[in-house]
């Protein structure tokens, strides 16, 4: 049987629909990673960051899809801002066109699309990995996936000793982490928040942390339903449930992990408030 039967009718149809658009980006921007060019700043983007070559690329195939499906969506993308597709939106979509836009033109293999779509009876995230042609997803209730393997958990580790785990500052603040380095085993920061939350969920990473208090909803939109839905633990770095409320930016810190040690991590965090 296919893995989709733990979705509901409408979460197949939103699973095929982002299939389609991740397909598309991947078409669209393959023959550019590695390519300097790629990364030609053409324009800042609504986010604050500059939009290079190979995200606008990204972006306009995303969004073709997107208004060929015949759905009606309110966007909230990193490049373009927001947006309406359709007469009636049914749908609000956090698009990440392309997470790891530095790892694309450097030719680095971990980079993304996520999407994160709520509607009135579904909610449902996908990050699809450009690199090695790997999805995962996740709809409220329904648990966590990855193509084409099996449904995904987060792993069974309990003390901070044995933690593996991603994280991110920012000069001129880079000793927040140091706290956080001196406890974990060992610290990662692998250039794609949305592939390294689905490492979270799937057991490979124990735990993610931004602690530049400076969070980009759409980049951690879809990686958060599927954490939670694996059995992880999602909050911002007070310990609070983050609302994805449409806002690009919330000044707060991020911390998805397994669940055990959750606290012991936001303790150590909190070391370094803004």
């Amino acid at each position: 049987m296919p893995i989709t039967r733990e979705l509901s009718a409408e979460g197949i149809r939103l699973k095929k629909l982002c299939d389609a658009v991740a397909e598309s980006v991947s078409v669209s921007t393959s023959s550019l990673v590695g390519d300097p060019a790629s990364g030609d700043v053409l324009e800042m983007g609504a986010d604050g960051t500059p939009t290079k070559m190979i995200d606008k690329m990204a972006e306009d195939a995303a969004l073709a899809v997107l208004e060929d499906s015949g759905l009606g969506f309110a966007v909230l993308s990193e490049e373009l801002g927001k947006t309406t597709i359709g007469d009636e939106p049914r749908y609000f979509l956090h698009l990440d066109p392309l997470d790891g836009t530095f790892n694309a033109v450097k030719g680095i293999p971990f980079y993304s699309i996520s999407m994160y779509i709520d509607g009135q009876d579904c909610r449902f995230g996908y990050v699809f990995d450009l690199a090695h042609k790997i999805c995962f997803y996740a709809q409220a209730g329904c648990g966590a996936w990855t193509e084409p393997s099996h449904r995904i958990r987060v792993s069974e580790a309990r003390s901070l000793a044995d933690f593996s785990v991603a994280a991110y500052t920012l000069r001129p603040h880079t000793a927040r982490i140091i706290r956080l380095g001196d406890t974990v085993r060992r610290i990662r920061t692998l250039g794609s928040s949305a592939l390294e939350l689905c490492l979270v969920a799937s057991g490979k990473l124990d735990a993610f942390a931004d602690l530049r208090g400076g969070l980009r909803m759409v980049d951690v939109a879809a990686g958060s339903l599927i954490v939670e839905e694996a059995g992880g633990v999602v909050t911002d770095g007070d310990g609070k449930k983050i609302p994805f409320n449409g806002d690009m930016w919330q000044r707060k810190m991020f911390l998805a992990s397994n669940g055990p040690a959750h606290r012991k991590l936001l303790d150590l965090m909190g070391g370094g408030n803004l």
